[in-house]
């Protein structure tokens, strides 16, 4: 119980989810590069981060997204919030025309108690409204007061890739030191540096532009 608590401190403490804004997405920036991977992301704080305005394609150097887009890759849209939970993600996300929809998401699910069976629902949900050929679900960074809930959330989430014939990407294993963050990698024990964002970005990159092995 502690724990659990110490966990839904940390994430309270933060800045407060925001369910009623609607991103738009950003028609300059995704058709500026011709052939470009057309990417929606979906997440919480740790893909929306510092970003001045995420919902504009305005990004901040602590989200991972802005060391996944550039150089044949573009933000089609998306949404983003602190502490938004799948649920909020799933009843805020709109439709976006990308090529690939990468998620990082359910670690504020798992600080709240949320069933695993709702997240894995959540996020099917998201998948289906967004509508992107592609889906990448990627495994979220550590918990440092709880490392356990991080581990047992991307069994989880694993399985659902599999479940739903999604692409799997483990990319914050760059991060992790015995089950937390490595050194210089966490601003506090949740929330990725700037340098724990750009290996987090330049790992989710890789599998978007790969394209599936195809």
């Amino acid at each position: 119980m502690r724990v659990a608590a110490v966990v839904l401190a940390l994430v309270a403490a933060l800045l407060p989810a925001s369910c009623s804004g609607r991103p738009d997405p950003a028609p300059d920036a995704a058709t500026s590069q011709a052939g470009a991977v057309r990417l929606a992301v979906v997440g919480d704080s740790i893909t929306e981060a510092d970003s001045p305005d995420f919902d504009a394609g305005r990004l901040g150097p602590q989200s991972w997204v802005h060391h996944a887009v550039g150089d044949g890759v573009v933000l089609a849209g998306g949404w983003a919030r602190w502490g938004a939970t799948t649920a909020q993600m799933a009843a805020a996300v709109e439709p976006v025309e990308a090529d690939v929809l990468v998620i990082v998401a359910g670690t504020n699910d798992v600080g709240s108690g949320e069933p695993a069976e709702c997240t894995r629902d959540n996020l099917r949900r998201v998948a289906e409204v967004v509508g992107a050929q592609r889906v990448v679900l990627s495994a979220v960074p550590p918990i440092d007061a709880a490392p356990h809930l991080a581990t047992e959330l991307n069994v989880e989430l694993e399985d659902l890739a599999a479940e739903e014939r999604w692409e799997w990407v483990d990319a914050p294993a760059g991060l992790r030191q015995g089950g937390r963050f490595a050194e210089g990698m966490a601003s506090d024990g949740l929330h990725p540096t700037e340098a724990g964002a750009r290996v987090l970005g330049e790992a989710i990159r890789e599998v978007v532009l790969d394209g599936g092995g195809q």
